[in-house]
């Protein structure tokens, strides 16, 4: 059986004719779909690169796994500009397939479930985010901001509502803001898999040491705090990142802020550091390419923050956790379902988000309770029983497309 897979993420084609990518979603992301369906076809935007190898990135496509590009574009107007041609393309992906899984919420698969819907044909979903937070305010300077935001809610609930079958990322939190049908056969199941990221009981003990050699004396050397997270959009939060940062050094911590991703925010950000006059205390190191490069990141921190105005189930929180890495995050999507309630602050407060900081940086047994209890609660995370999961909604899916 043929499945079409629609994603919002962004891919490139290399001068070879293969596609790769800078994220997670690489050729072994899209096998585990291969354990229950014949072949797949991903629909996602693609780049053109003019380098054979993709400049490093990891393949994304391989046997039995292709994509169909669409154009690469980037936010609503350029997807309304370019909707004719997108949605020839769709079209044409459905006509072709015999089962759907649309990984949202984004625009690309809200389109797709029009042409499934008009083919009369049952369409499952992987829901990894909250368009209501995800549109919040400071997420994004445009004017048709809170005219999105509300539409995009709803496309998504009724999406879930009208779905054969749903995978949400997180355990409770998604499913109560958008439910399943009645008949919905409907899961909760991280899409994380991290097979090469825990870290052993080794590594957090040499965290457990750096800890103490860091504070011994009182902090001489600056506190490694972390960000890894998109540019693109404002959603992660940088910004407020930045500002409790520059708070934190108002009130003395010492302090070292590396902030890892890339974007077309990147420069307004560099020049907030500027303004804020932490520039030469913050480091920003564009993208960091996927696997060993982000687990080194992270073992290089003495705190990691994921400041948030929304979130799924997020994959870098979790790696970091897999780490031994102590962790603060906001209030938000299933954040709350990962760190424990002390290490939460609520989200785009800038002030609260200082204060936590140095409460946890200027405590050293602090660090080390969050770094064990984190190490612990990331094992739950581990392949094989999400595996396991996936491969049970897959076989769902193909089920119901079978009827």
């Amino acid at each position: 059986m043929f499945l079409l897979v629609t994603t919002e993420g962004h891919f490139s084609r290399t001068a070879a004719g293969t596609i790769c990518t800078s994220g997670p979603a690489n050729y072994a992301f899209w096998e585990r779909y291969l354990e229950v369906f014949d072949r797949i076809t991903v629909l996602a935007r693609v780049s053109y690169s003019d380098q054979p190898n993709g400049g490093g990135q990891s393949r994304s496509d391989g046997p039995r796994v292709s994509f169909r590009p669409l154009a690469d574009y980037s936010g609503p107007w350029e997807f309304f500009r370019l909707r004719s041609k997108i949605r020839a393309i769709v079209r044409d992906a459905v006509r072709e397939a015999d089962a759907y899984i649309l990984r949202v919420p984004g625009l690309v698969g809200q389109l797709a479930s029009s042409e499934i819907n008009r083919a009369g044909r049952p369409y499952a979903l992987e829901v990894l985010g909250d368009p209501w937070d995800a549109l919040g305010p400071g997420t994004w300077p445009s004017g048709l901001r809170p005219l999105v935001r509300p539409v995009a809610t709803l496309q998504l609930k009724r999406l879930c509502k009208k779905a054969s079958a749903v995978s949400y990322v997180t355990q409770h939190a998604l499913q109560l803001r958008y439910p399943p049908g009645e008949n919905t056969y409907a899961t909760g199941c991280s899409d994380a898999m991290m097979d090469s990221a825990f870290g052993s009981v080794e590594d957090v003990e040499k965290r457990i040491r750096r800890i103490d050699e860091l504070h011994t004396g009182g902090l001489r050397e600056p506190v490694r705090i972390g960000f890894l997270g998109t540019l693109a959009r404002l959603y992660k939060a940088p910004d407020i990142l930045l500002r409790a940062a520059a708070r934190c050094a108002m009130r003395g911590l010492n302090f070292e802020l590396s902030m890892a991703g890339s974007g077309r925010h990147a420069e307004e950000l560099e020049k907030l550091a500027e303004r804020l006059k932490i520039q030469d205390r913050t480091r920003f190191l564009g993208q960091i390419p996927f696997g060993k490069p982000v687990r080194d990141f992270l073992d290089s921190l003495d705190l990691f923050v994921m400041p948030s105005r929304q979130e799924g189930l997020p994959r870098a929180l979790l790696e970091a956790m897999a780490r031994g890495c102590p962790c603060i995050g906001t209030d938000v999507g299933g954040i709350p379902e990962l760190l424990a309630r002390e290490d939460l602050v609520a989200s785009g407060n800038a002030n609260r988000l200082a204060e936590a900081i140095i409460r946890v940086a200027r405590n050293p047994a602090l660090l080390k309770a969050m770094a064990r209890r984190n190490y612990e609660r990331a094992k739950q995370f581990r392949p094989e029983p999400l595996r396991e999961a996936h491969r049970s909604f897959l076989q769902v899916v193909r089920a119901r497309a079978e009827k």
